[in-house]
């Protein structure tokens, strides 16, 4: 796999190494807040998690996990998600970074070399959707490129709350890149 390097960030492939660090800000109650998984993660199930990343490819249908580290420090600040479909004509994608790397344009950075990776490996869509009441993230796949395309109410129960979800979708024309 190569990694992708942008201005600021390099999107790689897990280490075991990262278990520690994914652990403390996927527990972390601000950042999980939204999130489907449990929390809070020890080490023992970051471990696990990191394991399964370890198996999974880039480049082929199914899901594939970036480690996302700073070029000049690096350590896990974050990871993103990519599960593309068989076919490869779509690919769902989703962005998670540790609290104290937040408002700093990270994610945008990161999400747009990823979707210019999709598209240029053939992807004609890419979808993403989050809780409603996460205007951050929303905010983030709009100044993406992306566009809504629907709501599901009450579409999941998370910490005991049915959520709405916001669906997003973007082609190749649609992506931003930041300048």
């Amino acid at each position: 796999m190569t990694d992708l390097v942008t201005r600021r960030l390099r999107l790689r492939r897990f280490s075991r190494e990262d278990a520690p660090v994914l652990a403390r800000y996927r527990s972390d109650p601000g950042v999980a807040r939204y999130q489907s998984w449990r929390s809070p993660i020890d080490r023992a199930e970051a471990e696990a998690i990191v394991a399964g990343y370890l198996t999974e490819t880039p480049d082929g249908p199914g899901f594939f996990q970036y480690a996302i580290e700073r070029s000049q420090r690096p350590g896990l600040i974050g990871d993103l998600a990519v599960a593309i479909e068989a076919g490869g004509g779509q690919a769902t994608v989703g962005v998670t970074l540790a609290p104290d790397v937040h408002h700093r344009g990270y994610a945008t950075e990161a999400m747009t070399a990823v979707a210019d990776r999709l598209f240029a490996a053939g992807v004609q869509r890419i979808t993403a959707s989050c809780d409603a009441r996460n205007t951050a993230s929303a905010r983030l796949l709009r100044r993406v490129g992306f566009e809504q395309q629907g709501r599901e109410n009450q579409y999941v129960e998370q910490r005991g709350i049915h959520a709405d979800f916001l669906l997003f979708r973007m082609s190749g024309e649609q992506l931003r890149r930041p300048s």
